[in-house]
């Protein structure tokens, strides 16, 4: 997951670091890591798209799950393309915002694709809660194979781009490479240690305190720090007549996430709001509850215009950039129910087992590590200033181009360090796993 590049945290110089290289568009994607040799479809249980035995041919937690769903692998693959299209709207990454004349149609195609996909982050977070649900063990070797695969990308992208130009080493330039656009993979790593504690406390509830638990925590962690957002991000602007520092100071300690805000969904808080969100659409499955695909496709057309109203209004009510509304935070309830509303929408979907749709999910997560070494050469800027049909073709195609392209370069990877991870596996038994089997 995770994209603008105005959603701003309002804190500190480091905080508008952060701002200037990632969005809640961007989006950091799928981490699937299974214990089989390193298959980015299993890097971590992001989008977990769950094997059987057979598959994996290792007799750890992930082959307790059932087949790989292939509707859950195309929401996957639709979620990754998102995340490509939100940082090209990216106004510090893609620089389509920043290009993009104000109230044009070139604009509003910017704002829509934005509204569409600004819940990705929590749409994989959510898939993640849904599958690992009942899960007792973390498997530490699966963090291990993330970071890899983020180092490895990103150290040979820093080779590529920068040795040819002939400069001396920076410390800042190599370490642009490495943060802070990748902060969803730190997160979600942390989630995942947690998880098994978490499916432990989940697991105690009945469905009644379930549902109590969920209310409780959308209320203090979405509702109120929104609410909070909103009307601190109001009182900057010129309009109310105060300036940044006064105005950051009626949000300064106010909020249930922390002394600066809610970190406009950044947080563990908002991941582990989402993963027990995920629980509870298993456990409302298990009890037979469905969902009407008519009436959820509705919702879902209404919550998307919903996220566009409250972009434009903020806009003009407020005076700001368009990419600062704070109806593109990940703690918005309109995000929150939009991820919630497309992961049932796809899970409606009958898909007989697929394996073009499977294979291509592969490329996932590292499209989600590749493709912000790519957009610099698709010449948004020019596109972004063009012709609006023109520019809608060049926002698909560009996602498509560089999803194919990642995909290519993880068939390499996994060729090389396949036989790396397999022997690091079955050498590595004793004290790999977070065992909570014995607490049931």
């Amino acid at each position: 997951m995770t994209g603008t590049s105005s959603k701003k945290l309002t804190a500190n110089t480091s905080q508008s670091k952060i701002n200037q290289g990632i969005s809640l568009n961007e989006m950091p994607f799928l981490i699937c890591i299974t214990s089989s040799p390193v298959n980015a479809n299993d890097i971590i249980d992001f989008v977990v798209t769950p094997k059987t035995f057979a598959e994996t041919n290792h007799t750890d937690i992930m082959s307790e799950r059932t087949e790989r769903q292939s509707n859950i692998e195309l929401l996957r693959v639709f979620a990754a393309l998102g995340v490509v299209l939100l940082h090209y709207n990216n106004s510090s990454i893609g620089t389509g915002f920043s290009n993009a004349l104000g109230l044009s149609a070139n604009q509003f195609v910017l704002v829509f694709f934005e509204s569409i996909f600004i819940c990705t982050v929590n749409l994989f977070v959510l898939i993640s809660g849904y599958f690992m649900k009942g899960s007792s063990k973390a498997d530490l070797l699966k963090p291990v194979k993330l970071l890899s695969m983020y180092v490895v990308f990103e150290l040979v992208a820093y080779l590529i781009k920068e040795l040819p130009k002939g400069k001396p080493f920076s410390i800042s330039t190599f370490a642009d490479y490495f943060s802070p656009s990748y902060w969803f993979i730190f997160v979600y790593i942390a989630l995942y240690i947690l998880s098994p504690y978490l499916n432990l406390l989940w697991s105690h509830l009945d469905r009644k305190k379930q549902k109590q638990l969920l209310i409780i925590l959308i209320a203090l962690f979405s509702v109120y720090p929104i609410a909070w957002e909103i009307i601190t991000y109001a009182s900057k602007s010129s309009v109310w007549g105060t300036d940044s520092v006064s105005s950051f100071g009626l949000m300064q300690g106010i909020s249930t996430i922390g002394l600066f805000g809610s970190g406009a969904g950044y947080t563990i808080t908002n991941f582990i709001l989402m993963y027990l969100i995920g629980c509870y659409l298993k456990c409302i499955e298990e009890d037979g509850k469905k969902f009407k695909t008519g009436k959820l496709v509705i919702l879902l057309v209404v919550n998307v215009a919903l996220i566009i109203y409250w972009a434009y209004v903020e806009m003009f009510v407020n005076g700001g950039a368009i990419d600062g509304t704070t109806g593109w935070y990940y703690e918005s309830p309109l995000v929150i129910s939009e991820a919630v509303l497309l992961f049932l929408i796809f899970k409606n979907m009958k898909i007989k087992k697929n394996k073009v749709i499977n294979v291509f999910a592969a490329a996932s997560f590292p499209t989600y590590l590749i493709h912000i070494n790519l957009l610099e050469y698709f010449n948004i800027a020019t596109f972004v200033q063009g012709n609006t049909f023109i520019l809608i073709l060049h926002v698909i195609g560009s996602a498509i181009a560089i999803y194919l392209i990642s995909f290519a370069i993880y068939e390499l990877y996994d060729l090389i360090t396949k036989p790396l991870f397999k022997a690091i596996s079955k050498k590595w038994q004793k004290k790999r796993y977070i065992d909570l089997s014995d607490q049931k």
